[in-house]
């Protein structure tokens, strides 16, 4: 252990300051990665984002106009295809791996739509650094809840998550299964033991963190052209605010972060010396879709006539659920985990707007 820890300090003394390095961040375009963004150009990095064609990079540019001298862009069209970082990784201080199917419906093939994405365009990331770019001190790469739960457990109250967890399915299920939210939370973590496999295999002089948030709420960043076009969890809020339901739904996750946060955990895990080598779930605590609703009706009084009333105050609603463990991220990030109603507030604000754009 002290080996490595000698390893890990000796690679990340090495670094330069913030403001001479360029970090490459994957899927630029997306909900999460927008706030990576936001996170490492605000404190004076150059960003090299990825995005599929030049009218996304675009769209990005627009939203992120206040760091355009700072902001370029690696078009990569298609993440799993061979050789598709190869360009991307030259001459970048750091990787942020954010970039992954996100489909839970509509799903034709698993292997094809789900499984070989997310797992061969970690793997490709890493050879390309590998090949072309094997200097780099860091390599952080968003993985998810997903590639810890246990879902054929369910709400198991007796259980705290942690990093220690691993989702338990299999490849050969994985690929047969009918349900789409197996099939996804299975992509997650083939992908995320992919790159522990290859860190574990080739021996990089660079390591690997890994993000790991459940459902990732807050203020939209990226480029959002109407209410028809939100990302997954942004459509969960919006669900409650648009007068589509008169009660208030069920959960299918029990655990929450915001999105800020989420970003905030990238730069720290690339920034922090000890976090290399390790995981880190990222969650502020459980929730309820009752406690988003009391908020959304205390401080959004825009939405609050079309947002569910239920049981004001009730809570969880008595309901035994899974608990989760986020000391790893607080003793060695130092995260400091933003207030359910910051979140929740500022998510259906952000939602309003937009909806106001029609």
């Amino acid at each position: 252990m002290d080996k490595v820890k000698n390893i890990i300090h000796k690679v990340t003394s090495k670094r330069k300051p913030a403001d001479s390095q360029t970090i490459l961040i994957t899927g630029a375009s997306g909900f999460v990665a927008a706030h990576v963004l936001n996170e490492f150009l605000e404190h004076g990095y150059k960003v090299r984002g990825t995005v599929r064609s030049e009218e996304t990079a675009n769209k990005v540019r627009a939203t992120h106009a206040k760091y355009a001298d700072n902001l370029s862009f690696a078009i990569v069209k298609d993440v799993a295809a061979p050789g598709a970082f190869d360009e991307a990784v030259k001459g970048v201080d750091g990787v942020i791996h954010t970039a992954s199917p996100f489909q839970t419906s509509g799903i034709e093939d698993n292997e094809r739509d789900l499984l070989n994405p997310a797992i061969h365009g970690t793997t490709e990331i890493l050879n390309a650094i590998a090949k072309y770019n094997p200097s780099i001190s860091r390599i952080v790469i968003t993985s998810s809840f997903a590639a810890m739960v246990n879902m054929s457990e369910g709400f198991w109250p007796s259980h705290t998550y942690s990093e220690a967890d691993w989702n338990p399915v299999t490849y050969d299920d994985a690929k047969s299964t009918s349900a789409g939210s197996v099939a996804y939370c299975a992509s997650k973590t083939f992908a995320e033991r992919a790159a522990w496999d290859f860190a574990e295999k080739n021996k990089p002089n660079w390591d690997i963190a890994t993000i790991l948030p459940p459902m990732v709420y807050g203020p939209n960043a990226h480029a959002v052209s109407s209410v028809d076009h939100l990302n997954t969890s942004s459509a969960d809020i919006y669900g409650l605010i648009n007068g589509s339901k008169s009660e208030v739904p069920t959960n299918a996750f029990w655990a929450y972060v915001d999105v800020r946060d989420v970003a905030l955990a990238h730069r720290l895990a690339y920034e922090v010396p000890e976090a290399g080598g390790n995981r880190f779930f990222i969650t502020a605590g459980n929730y309820h879709y009752q406690e988003f609703c009391d908020i959304i009706r205390k401080d959004v009084p825009e939405a609050r006539d079309r947002t569910p009333e239920g049981k004001p105050g009730s809570g969880l609603g008595g309901v035994q659920v899974y608990k989760v463990d986020n000391g790893k991220s607080k003793k060695v990030l130092g995260i400091q985990y933003r207030s359910m109603e910051e979140t929740v507030a500022d998510a259906a604000k952000s939602l309003v707007e937009i909806e106001a754009r029609k």
